[in-house]
């Protein structure tokens, strides 16, 4: 903390030196019929011959201020969808509160002057860093998923892990809902979200109260892209692409508005094989264990949602939200391992085949929401939120033995059969209120979860199954958690301050039944406990175009549902993955310092200090096998330091700059006898680059480069790098496009990393098809007049869903 008390008082003393020049600001807000609030208008300030020096939009209650400097005179020209612009009278340059500026509606004839800031690919918005994925050319015609590759400050590795400055524990929201699955559920639900859909990526460090306590590396909030226009409109987007396989994908929104009514909903669908390679060289006593696995992915991943929006009147919303996702199908995992000793070299090999012969998870959310909104900035908003995950998978799986010269030693065949269900309810109100020149949050939130698993293992003998009890169980977890929270945020000056607390308690007990020497036993485990969630940020606009920010915030990651089931899956009869029902939730705390210049670059400091860190880690078991384990370790500590440019060379050339140099110390305890202290700087760099060119095309050249990195508790993985490449046009007014692209052009994203402790070595390595062409599809159908589209609104089942893995 000493490092970042020293930059923020260095912050300080470089704000009052830029304070010496004299500011004025404007201030005002925008209003329709009957004075009400238009949020987000476009509000430009005007210089001589009306070029335009400032463009920003008004906030969620109309209002909108500047602060500039330059003597001269000037005039405000204001727009929103579905009214006539309006323009003032010009002015000298002076402090000036316009009030309220009343917006008429258009006619039927939609007005032609509008003024449109051309948003950058990277931008920000409040404190948060924003990602605007639409205006990306090869984002289109892939997964959400692989959108986020792309995104600041986040990396996804060959194990589907997101990462967030190069640490674990982000959770992820999709247009403020929390999705409440984790680890390799989030990354399925991210492949069944095309990015077609995705209006960007919104990258929150330091959450304030009203948020879920959730997520130890900060929020990613997805938000998707929402339709402007009255009536019938729809867009449809289709693709082929090609890498190892040909795969297609399909996804069709649309929205309807008429009077009172706003209905929405999307279908989509990624179809075809994905295959992936990895594999391991351990040592492990002695013995060398060198396996490689073909694994081929059969499932077809499909996605839908509608929506209903009715205004009561002006101030009175209600809605009701229905979203699934689905993903079934077979795979097929081929694993050879050559099993060596020092002296003799090749003892015996072991071959295991597992056939997913059944897989299939559903994912059901309700959401009923009601909001009120009054012209003064009072605002009530109520959520009730229903979720049920469903989760069923049959594997059959041989193990051969061999020797040298291929003659069979010994051969087992297993059968798994498990099922999941997971049933979730949530309930939780937000208000806010106009307070001492100030706003004003407070919120409450109830949920609770019910998560039953059955485990059966297998032994197939004679075409008859035999049930191993010592590798069978049920587990049943409940768990139930009450939170509060108020927040307060006032501007005094140039300067803003916000500060809020969030209480949590989580009651929660599960029950584990199993069978161990033919007899019964059950294990039960009790929690609850209780947390105080402070955040606090100051920020300050010495000047024009100059802005800086210091915040801090706790945070708690608690364990993803299955990773408290001890139930083992085997990926063969030397490694498998289990869980651990004694997992803890891990607490951290975060503060991140801020400077932002113009909007276009954006430098961020951010630290974090998190306690009872947890992992997944591969152990020995025995003296020949291997286990991938959840743990709590120890400590971690985390700096990182990210840069964002926005540069335009030229009109026709875009060019933006993303780097974060990130340093991990973990700090980390095994066992009684085996203690880790690992420490590695690593750094990310993403370019990319938009190009204008003639007869209507327009061009992207991106990549990113990430170096040697600690990743969990003890893995250092080598650097990897991508380039990918894409063209578009737009045909037939616009209403048409086609777009191509090639993704990891000389297939840089191979991963290669190392663990090791006393008596244990690995290397691994992996790649996934990441490497393809892909050729899409767009039209868009609509009509000609302005409104505006579906509410953008926040689930009571955000946190509680981040927390399933499918």
């Amino acid at each position: 903390m000493r490092i970042v008390s020293l930059v923020f008082v260095i912050v300080i003393m470089i704000a009052t030196g830029l304070a010496a020049q004299p500011v004025y600001k404007l201030t005002g807000q925008v209003v329709g019929n009957e004075e009400k609030q238009l949020p987000l208008a476009t509000v430009a300030l005007l210089g001589k011959d009306n070029k335009q020096v400032i463009v920003a939009s008004a906030d969620s209650s109309g209002y909108f201020y500047f602060s500039y400097s330059i003597p001269g005179t000037y005039s405000l020209l204001i727009s929103h969808t579905g009214y006539k612009t309006y323009s003032s009278e010009v002015f000298s340059l002076s402090s000036k509160d316009f009030g309220k500026i009343k917006l008429l509606v258009a006619g039927k004839e939609l007005e032609q002057i509008v003024v449109r800031a051309k948003p950058n690919l990277i931008e920000l918005n409040g404190n948060n860093i924003v990602y605007n994925v639409s205006k990306s050319i090869d984002a289109q015609g892939i997964s959400a998923l692989e959108a986020l590759k792309k995104a600041p400050g986040i990396s996804v590795n060959n194990d589907n892990n997101i990462m967030l400055n190069g640490r674990g524990g982000a959770l992820i929201t999709i247009d403020g809902k929390q999705t409440y699955l984790s680890g390799k559920e989030i990354a399925d639900l991210l492949k069944t979200m095309p990015a077609a859909e995705i209006k960007s990526i919104e990258i929150i460090n330091s959450p304030t109260a009203k948020y879920d306590a959730a997520g130890t590396a900060g929020i990613i909030n997805i938000k998707t892209l929402k339709s402007q226009v009255k009536g019938f409109n729809a867009t449809v987007t289709t693709g082929l692409a090609y890498g190892v396989s040909t795969k297609q994908n399909l996804d069709v929104a649309f929205n309807y508005r008429r009077n009172k009514y706003n209905i929405y909903g999307a279908y989509n669908h990624y179809l075809g094989n994905y295959n992936y390679i990895y594999g391991s060289n351990r040592l492990q006593n002695n013995k060398g264990y060198n396996s490689a696995t073909d694994d081929t992915d059969k499932r077809k991943k499909m996605g839908g949602r509608i929506g209903l929006d009715y205004n009561l009147d002006k101030k009175n919303t209600i809605g009701i939200l229905l979203n699934s996702n689905f993903v079934f199908g077979g795979g097929i995992t081929d694993t050879r391992t050559n099993i060596s000793a020092p002296d003799s070299g090749l003892v015996q090999k072991l071959t295991a085949v597992n056939d997913y012969y059944f897989q299939q998870t559903s994912r059901y959310n309700a959401n009923v929401n009601y909001r009120y909104e009054d012209a003064s900035g009072k605002m009530f908003n109520f959520d009730a939120d229903y979720g049920y995950f469903k989760k069923d998978n049959s594997n059959l799986q041989s193990n051969i033995y061999t020797d040298k010269g291929d003659q069979i030693l010994d051969q087992n065949l297993y059968r798994s059969l498990n099922g999941i269900r997971i049933n979730l309810k949530a309930f939780k109100f937000d208000y806010t209120t106009p307070l001492a020149k100030g706003t004003f949050e407070a919120g409450a939130k109830y949920s609770g979860i019910r998560s039953d698993n059955n485990a059966g293992f297998y032994h197939v003998l004679a075409g008859k199954d035999s049930l191993d009890d010592r590798r069978s169980n049920t587990f049943r977890f409940n768990e139930q958690i009450s939170s509060g929270y108020i927040n307060y945020k006032k501007e005094i000056g140039k300067w803003v301050i916000q500060g809020g607390v969030r209480v949590e308690n989580t009651s929660a007990n599960g029950t584990l039944r199993f069978t161990t020497n033919g007899k019964d036993s059950v294990q039960a485990i009790d929690r609850n406990y209780s947390n105080l969630f402070p955040s606090f940020s100051v920020s300050v606009r010495p000047r024009q175009n100059h802005s800086f920010s210091l915040s801090y915030s706790r945070r708690i990651d608690r364990p993803a549902y299955q990773d408290l089931n001890p139930f083992v899956y085997l990926l063969d009869e030397l490694s498998f993955w289990q869980g651990n029902p004694f997992l803890q939730p891990q607490l951290s705390h975060r503060a991140s310092l801020q400077y932002v210049f113009k909007s276009a670059t954006i430098i961020s400091l951010n630290y974090a200090h998190t306690s009872q860190y947890s992992s997944r880690i591969t152990d020995t078991l025995n003296v020949t096998k291997i286990v991938m384990i959840p743990r709590n370790l120890g400590v971690q500590q985390s700096f990182s330091l990210t840069a964002t440019q926005n540069v335009t060379p030229a009109k026709w050339w875009d060019i933006t700059f993303n780097g974060t140099l990130f340093h991990i110390y973990n700090k980390v305890s095994f066992d009684s006898y085996r203690h880790l202290q690992l420490k590695q700087l690593a750094a990310r760099i993403n370019l990319q680059q938009r190009f204008k060119l003639p007869y209507g095309f327009t061009a992207e050249l991106s990549g990113y480069v990430n170096t040697k990195r600690l990743t969990g508790a003890n893995e250092v993985y080598r650097g990897t790098s991508q380039v990918d490449v894409g063209l578009q046009r737009s045909f037939l007014k616009n209403k048409a496009i086609v777009r191509l692209a090639v993704n990891d052009i000389y297939k840089g994203t191979k991963a290669w990393s190392i663990q090791r402790f006393d008596g244990f070595s690995m290397e691994s390595y992996s790649y996934w098809e990441t490497r393809q062409i892909r050729i899409n599809f767009t039209y868009k159908f609509s009509d000609n007049s302005n409104v505006k589209g579906p509410r953008s609104r926040s689930s009571a089942l955000e946190n509680e869903n981040g927390r399933i893995k499918q």
